[in-house]
């Protein structure tokens, strides 16, 4: 062997040797596994979160791929909203009206169940595409949901639109929200023009409902926030909320803290 070349290998050594020591005593020794994605015994280069929250191992190919829009694993498909999915959330999302409509209305029982929160308006559910989303909301905003409330020759219209492909515990937690929107402008309608108040109590009632479902990917994804109207809505209403746990009690809280016009707080 040329002595340059052996030189060569012991500087190599040099440097891997004590890298490779420190990986072991750390537990993070580089090791084969069956990647998560390509289900193939490789070398894992990675871990990521799944749907579930669970931390899985990848190869370093798929590690590169483009990542699910809701959870770390690479995307396989492209859902009709326009949203990367990899294939666990992509085989459980909602992409046909009938489904949303079935749903919804599901969602909407466990608000009555579990928070005693209703509405007697008629809504109609509907399926949307992130651009028609987006204009209906000025394109201010990377929408999954829209409540519209219309009049139609004097009579009240109230619409839910949700972006189509949405894994289901995703779209459920957007119902909630969007629900909350409708709730809010039955009993609190004062509060619609309070853009923190709004989304930051429907934020609230999405997570209380996944809390409620044990959601966990949803909980997380509302506690991340870090918009001023979303999130620091959200985290502004929560802390407001206190032990409430019922929308009877939610109202009184906002009301307390938001007093209709020409009425004291009660504080």
């Amino acid at each position: 062997m040329p002595k340059r070349l052996f030189v060569f290998f012991l500087l190599v050594a040099a440097v891997l040797i004590p890298v490779l020591s420190a990986q072991e005593k750390a537990g993070k020794a580089p090791s084969h596994a069956k990647c998560a994605h390509c289900q193939k015994d490789k070398f894992v280069s990675a871990q990521a979160k799944n749907g579930a929250g669970k931390l899985v191992p990848l190869c370093y190919e798929c590690a590169m791929l483009p990542q699910c829009e809701y959870c770390q694993l690479p995307s396989d498909t492209v859902s009709g909203g326009g949203d990367h999915l990899c294939r666990e959330c992509a085989k459980d999302c909602i992409k046909e009206k009938t489904e949303a409509e079935k749903v919804m209305k599901d969602v909407r029982q466990v608000l009555i169940a579990k928070f005693k929160m209703t509405t007697k308006h008629k809504i109609i559910y509907e399926l949307g595409t992130r651009r028609e989303l987006n204009l209906e909301a000025d394109g201010e905003h990377n929408e999954l949901g829209w409540f519209d409330p219309k009049t139609i020759r004097n009579k009240p219209q109230y619409t839910i639109r949700i972006l189509t492909g949405l894994p289901r515990d995703v779209f459920r937690a957007v119902g909630a929200h969007e629900l909350a929107h409708d709730w809010m402008s039955e009993e609190l309608p004062h509060l619609m023009d309070k853009p923190e108040i709004r989304e930051g109590f429907a934020e609230f009632v999405a997570w209380s409902f996944s809390k409620a479902e044990g959601n966990k990917r949803m909980m997380e994804y509302t506690e991340g926030r870090t918009d001023e109207v979303y999130g620091g809505g959200f985290r502004k209403v929560r802390t407001m909320m206190g032990d409430a746990k019922t929308a009877a009690e939610w109202k009184n809280v906002l009301l307390k803290e938001f007093p209709l016009k020409g009425k004291k707080s009660g504080k």
